[in-house]
């Protein structure tokens, strides 16, 4: 099995057909390794927009791929064509996160109206993957992080272009591969729920007598004394958070529960926080101190103007 490293820059523009601004590729690049690791091929192809002809300034600022390098290029569709030709069959798709999926999948389904990707079998998240094998937990790092911690070096490769962070990840692949450690990673796109996955937007619960909700999740004990707390005022909604006033029976605390529920394709992820009314009138404080900077900036402004 060969294993295909894919990177794309893009573009944001509004598209009038769509009604919406689309992240359009402009470049798509690759790298090809065989069961090896050892690099056997690149791909490299800017990509001509069919919603502009101007580029935005900080895609050129980020990528440094000028308007005529975009005009220059060919349509998605003649690209995707000499892709799919690059990587062949049995093969492994792995990206830096699974945006450049996303954007990918957009992009097929509004300008050639297909609602798969074609040329993806097996695929991998490799940021997902690196960040387990460096043991790093919580938020999602860059590329150009994993890189420095992993001391892979930039020399002579071009960050933020497609091909160059294509061989930053092979760099970063072959120093923290595990074959077997992989195939956790690893999703066969050919399954009826993949693009269900894929495709499926989490959200918030914010509606009391939804079924997916637990009902135990909207109990709180109190968190001096471990209580059972009674809840004694009604329920609300605010960012996205199911709020009520609580009262401890045993030390007499009173305090706010509030508790989320965020809706995945597979679960229900429950997020439960205690806060206090000295709390919640501090942070109150701080929200209206910051209204009132702003409010006195703007008077500034205006008088400034006139």
């Amino acid at each position: 099995m060969n294993y295909i490293i894919l990177d794309m820059e893009w573009n944001s523009a509004y598209s009038k057909v769509h009604g919406r601004f689309i992240n359009e590729i402009i470049e798509i690049g690759a790298v090809k390794l065989d069961s090896s690791l050892r690099e056997i091929g690149r791909f490299q192809a800017f990509v001509r927009s069919r919603l502009t002809k101007r580029l935005a300034s900080r895609t050129k600022g980020l990528t440094h791929i000028t308007n005529d390098d975009m005009r220059g290029g060919e349509r998605l569709e003649k690209v995707l064509s000499d892709y799919a030709e690059f990587v062949g069959s049995d093969h492994l798709t792995l990206t830096w996160s699974n945006t450049d999926i996303y954007v990918l999948l957009d992009n097929i389904k509004s300008f050639m109206r297909l609602n798969t990707i074609p040329m993806l079998e097996k695929y991998a998240d490799l940021q997902k993957f690196i960040q387990r094998r460096m043991k790093i937990d919580g938020n999602q790092i860059s590329l150009s992080a994993a890189a420095e911690l992993g001391g892979v070096s930039f020399d002579e490769i071009a960050a933020h272009r497609a091909l160059g962070d294509c061989l930053v990840c092979a760099a970063l692949l072959r120093k923290y591969f595990d074959e077997g450690e992989l195939k956790r990673y690893i999703c066969d796109t050919t399954r009826p729920d993949y693009y269900e996955r894929l495709n499926f937007k989490p959200y918030y619960i914010t509606d009391l007598h939804n079924p997916a909700i637990e009902r135990t999740q909207l109990r709180f004990n109190c968190d001096v004394c471990g209580a059972p707390a009674k809840r004694v005022a009604k329920w609300s909604v605010r960012n996205n958070f199911l709020r009520a006033d609580f009262a401890c029976p045993q030390c007499k605390r009173r305090f706010n529960g509030r508790v989320r529920f965020k809706k995945t394709y597979d679960s229900v992820i429950v997020s439960k926080r205690i806060c206090t009314a000295d709390a919640e009138r501090a942070a109150e404080a701080a929200a209206g101190d910051k209204r009132s900077e702003l409010d006195v900036g703007g008077t500034k402004s205006a008088a400034h103007i006139n």
